[in-house]
């Protein structure tokens, strides 16, 4: 059993890849961000609730999988200074955990180009000193280059995964 974390910032080609992953692993994935959207849909829950509430669902969820035995794939963009803490007390004791980040300098174009308002483009780049630098989260870590396919490429992440 492994958690596999994909990390990065946003546009950095994180779900890309844990798809990608999940195919050939066969593993169950918590996307952060479907997470989110999940919450909006059921009903009357500001901006300001969605975030805590998306947060503990996907540490809970995470968690959840590893607690019954089942390998899971956990995407999403982690922030210096929160996160490292949520990993060490929400997956302590779960099982192992591997880091795969994702790395590409044009993760802000790929961000913008998805049509966001420019708020949250602006609130990207302000929070990139958090996201884009890999977090050190006291677990395995990999830097995966996503600016054209993967470096390392899909076989030897697959196999790092898993070792």
């Amino acid at each position: 059993m492994t958690i596999l974390l994909v990390s990065g910032a946003p546009g950095s080609g994180k779900t890309t890849l844990a798809s990608a992953l999940a195919g050939r692993l066969g593993w169950p994935q918590v996307h952060r961000d479907e997470l989110y959207a999940g919450i909006m849909a059921a009903g009357d829950v500001d901006r300001e609730q969605v975030v805590p509430r998306g947060v503990a669902a996907f540490w809970s969820v995470t968690a959840a999988y590893a607690r019954v035995g089942s390998s899971v794939i956990a995407e999403a963009t982690l922030y210096r200074g929160q996160s490292e803490a949520e990993v060490r007390s929400v997956l302590s004791g779960t099982g192992p955990v591997r880091n795969l980040h994702c790395t590409t300098p044009t993760w802000h174009e790929r961000f913008v180009a998805r049509g966001h308002e420019a708020r949250l483009n602006d609130r990207a780049l302000v929070n990139a000193s958090a996201t884009v630098p890999a977090l050190d989260l006291g677990h395995p870590l990999l830097e995966v280059d996503t600016s054209d396919g993967y470096v390392p490429g899909l076989d030897d992440l697959v196999r790092w995964a898993t070792a």
